[in-house]
């Protein structure tokens, strides 16, 4: 059972053995796997592909918002919501350059707990629809893999969303006491959101933040200690108070020096990027934390099979440290990486699996 193997892994139960979390999004691989056309039924081809590769945690079951020959003519479409998809695989990758704000006036006088203009994911009820899908993922899942709840505009990326990077970054600088009111309105909102989830006594809970880039952090660390890490601590207090709840920090870039902040918070788990160093943190942190990663999906999609096998073989090492190790491909496997190289590397994750 995938699902007990996920429990284990996340309650450090493990020892040196290795479970995988993984987003799969390549059509072709995945009509290959099943036997069908994923395009006929998205969501049970997902479904079918987690359970046929014994995938023990999963992130979600994707909807597909796009239809087979949407990317024809371009890598990416306008959405009627004014946000646009970048070709994926079945599901596509959403993104937004168009904001509701002005100017910076126009940000500091956002208030997220009167939210408006109306953003949809500053609203309790977007928590509350998150864990209602994920439930329903798990009943169709059963025991074949574990579903995490993700609250991914946390904080920090929530800035993102809402304001874009530019305005967001302008006026965190430029008047940080006129800002703070608005971190405080997103820390809230998520404090509410976990705390339901909590309260449901979720397995695992992901708290996805972007707050580094692929060099290191956005801000000097000193910004994020006074602004970012105690609104981190208020709204993961429901979730730490439930024994049996574990939760996982996800950003992307390179966070490393954010880690002892981060760990010091009460996260249990984390997930490691390619351009972070695996074998270092699995020896300060994987005895007593789990820890989703580190496979470089550049490997996969420019290296030659071989290079993919020694890929595993070497993230598989440097984990060894690590009572609770998830090996995934950290740029998720997407509908461009050769088939050839995606065949070598589930082939090199299962060997290493029977042998843990």
């Amino acid at each position: 059972m995938s699902y007990r193997r996920a429990l284990d892994a996340i309650h450090l139960r493990l020892g040196e053995g290795l479970a995988q979390q993984e987003n799969l999004d390549h059509p072709t691989f995945i009509a290959q796997l099943i036997g069908r056309d994923p395009w006929q039924d998205p969501e049970q081809a997902y479904i079918d592909a987690y359970k046929a590769l014994d995938i023990d945690w999963v992130l979600g079951i994707n909807r597909s918002r796009a239809s087979r020959d949407a990317f024809c003519a371009a890598s990416s479409i306008a959405l009627d919501d004014g946000a646009r998809l970048t070709e994926w695989g079945l599901s596509g990758s959403y993104w937004r350059e168009q904001h509701p704000f002005a100017d910076v006036e126009d940000v500091w006088r956002y208030d997220p707990l009167v939210n408006k203009p109306f953003l949809s994911f500053v609203t309790v009820e977007s928590g509350r629809q998150n864990l209602e899908r994920v439930r329903e993922m798990q009943a169709k899942m059963g025991d074949a893999a574990l579903l995490s709840v993700m609250r991914y505009p946390t904080l920090f990326t929530a800035c993102i969303q809402a304001f874009g990077w530019p305005l967001f970054m302008t006026a965190a600088a430029a008047d940080p006491a006129r800002f703070e009111p608005i971190l405080h309105g997103f820390a809230e909102v998520s404090r509410r959101i976990i705390g339901h989830w909590a309260a449901e006594r979720w397995p695992l809970i992901l708290i996805h933040d972007d707050i580094a880039m692929q060099h290191g952090l956005v801000f000097h660390p000193r910004w994020y200690r006074q602004h970012i890490y105690p609104l981190y601590e208020y709204l993961l207090e429901p979730a730490l108070s439930e024994p049996q709840v574990r939760v996982c920090f996800v950003s992307d870039g390179d966070y490393s020096v954010a880690l002892p902040d981060l760990l010091s918070l009460g996260f249990h788990g984390f997930f490691v990027n390619p351009n972070m160093d695996l074998a270092a943190l699995s020896r300060a942190y994987g005895a007593d934390h789990f820890i989703v990663g580190n496979i470089d999906t550049a490997v996969l999609t420019f290296g030659t099979p071989d290079e993919v096998q020694e890929h595993v073989r070497r993230c598989v090492e440097a984990a060894k440290p690590c009572a609770g190790h998830f090996i995934k491909a950290m740029g998720d496997l997407p509908h461009n990486i050769p088939l050839e190289n995606l065949r070598a590397y589930f082939a090199a994750c299962e060997r290493y699996r029977r042998l843990s």
